[in-house]
C-alpha cells in the first residue's frame, strides 16, 4: 500500500482540518492507517516557538488585523518567502527528517511554505516523492500558495482555479476539488425551513468579548430566534459571555466536535469567514453572517460568499447582525431561502473523497 505524508501547521485551524480529512478519508478508502501520517513540522521542529507563533497569529487576527494584513501583503510579494531560506533551515531538515524516517510514496500540502521547503529538498535529493498542495483560502489567496510549482494544486472552486491561472500555473496543475471537509458532511440534512417560525442561528464569535456581548444582546431582542454560541479554545470569551447569562435563549458551548450537526440543526451561521468554517458551512447550506474581518486571507472568503450569493457581509456595529437576520427572516424567509437555493450550488460535502480518490490514482501512476 501507498504511504502518505500530510504536512500541516496550527496556524489557523483549516490547516489541521483539511489535512485531518483527507487522512479519514484516505482511511474510509481501504488505507492503512499507519499508512497516512498527518504531521506540523513546526511542531516537531521547535514546539516552544511554535506556541509563541500560534499564540502571536491568534492575537493578530482578533486585537491587531491591520498589522496582520501587513504581513499578510508582504509574504505575497515574490522573493519574500524565497529569500526566508536561512531562517527557515531548521524546519526544512524538520521536513527532510519526516520523510526519511516515514518514507513516504506522496507528500501533501495544506500549507503554503511546505512547497518552498520541498522544492529546496528536491535539488539536492531528486527523488524526493511528489507534492500535492491543497489550498485552503479561496478567491483571492495569497501568491506564496502557488509562486512555487509543485505536481498539482486543489482548489476549492473555480474562482481559485481562475487565480492561479492568472498567477500563471499552468491549467494541467490546478484541480477543482472542492475543500476537504469532515466525511459526516456528506450525510447531512441541512436544517428545514422553520414553519413555526422559530429561527435558530449559531454564532461562533471572533474579535473581543466586548464585541461578542455585544452581538449577543441585540440577538437577544430577537424573540423567535434561538442563538447557540460555540468559542472554541477561547476560554475567555466563553467566561465573559457566561458572566452576562448570554445566550438566554440558546447554549453556550466551548470546543465541541459536534460542528458539522449544529450546523445542520441552525439556519444561520455568525463569524468570521476563515478558510474551513465557510467551506464547511457551504457543506452543510447553512447562509454564513461574516461578523468579523480578518484582512488578507480571508478577504476572498467573505467575496466568495457575496459573489455566490449565499450569506453577506454583517460587520460595523454589533446590531448589525441582527439586522441581518430579521431581514432575511422577514417575508416567510424569501431572502434566507435565496442564500440556500444558492448553497445547494456550491455545496461539495464529498470533497475529501474525491481528494482522496485524486491522490491515490496519482501515487498508483493511474492518472
Amino acid at each position: 500500500m501507498p504511504k502518505y505524508l500530510i504536512l500541516t501547521a496550527s496556524m489557523g485551524e483549516g490547516h489541521n482540518t483539511a489535512a485531518r480529512n483527507i487522512r479519514d478519508a484516505l482511511v474510509e478508502s481501504g488505507t492503512p492507517p499507519g499508512d497516512v501520517l498527518v504531521a506540523d513540522p513546526y511542531t516537531r521542529t521547535n514546539p516552544i516557538v511554535n506556541s509563541l507563533m500560534r499564540s502571536g497569529y491568534t492575537m493578530a487576527i482578533n486585537r491587531y488585523p491591520r498589522a496582520w494584513k501587513v504581513l499578510f501583503e508582504l509574504l505575497s510579494r515574490p522573493g519574500v518567502v524565497e529569500g526566508m531560506g536561512p531562517m527557515l533551515a531548521e524546519l526544512t531538515e524538520g521536513v527532510r527528517s519526516l520523510i526519511r524516517e516515514f518514507q513516504p510514496d506522496i507528500l501533501v500540502s495544506t500549507y503554503p511554505i511546505f512547497s518552498f521547503l520541498v522544492a529546496k529538498i528536491r535539488r539536492k535529493q531528486p527523488e524526493t516523492p511528489p507534492l500535492f498542495t491543497v489550498i485552503t483560502d479561496s478567491t483571492m489567496i495569497n501568491s506564496a500558495w502557488f509562486r512555487c510549482h509543485c505536481h498539482g494544486f486543489i482548489v476549492a472552486d473555480d474562482a481559485t482555479a481562475r487565480v492561479l491561472l492568472a498567477g500563471r500555473v499552468p491549467p494541467h496543475l490546478v484541480h477543482v476539488l472542492g475543500f476537504p471537509v469532515g466525511l459526516a458532511f456528506e450525510k447531512l440534512t441541512p436544517a428545514p425551513h422553520p414553519g413555526d417560525g422559530r429561527w435558530k442561528a449559531v454564532f461562533f464569535p471572533g474579535g473581543g468579548a466586548t464585541r461578542a456581548c455585544q452581538t449577543l444582546h441585540r440577538l437577544d431582542r430577537i424573540p423567535w430566534l434561538d442563538v447557540t454560541v460555540v468559542t472554541g479554545q477561547r476560554k475567555s470569551v466563553a467566561a465573559a459571555i457566561a458572566a452576562e447569562g448570554l445566550p438566554r435563549r440558546g447554549e453556550l458551548l466551548g470546543w465541541t466536535d459536534r460542528m458539522p450537526e449544529i450546523m445542520a440543526t441552525h439556519h444561520f451561521f455568525i463569524g468570521k469567514a476563515g478558510g474551513a468554517t465557510v467551506q464547511e458551512a457551504i457543506a452543510a447550506r447553512i447562509p454564513f453572517l461574516v461578523s468579523h474581518i480578518v484582512p488578507g486571507q480571508e478577504e476572498g472568503n467573505i467575496a466568495l460568499i457575496e459573489r455566490a450569493g449565499i450569506g453577506t457581509l454583517a460587520t460595523g456595529q454589533p446590531d448589525r447582525v441582527g439586522d441581518v437576520i430579521e431581514g432575511a427572516a422577514a417575508n416567510g424567509g424569501l431572502l434566507w431561502q435565496a442564500w440556500r437555493d444558492n448553497l445547494a450550488k456550491f455545496a461539495k460535502p464529498s470533497a475529501s473523497r474525491a481528494i482522496a480518490e485524486f491522490l491515490a490514482e496519482r501515487v498508483t501512476g493511474k492518472a
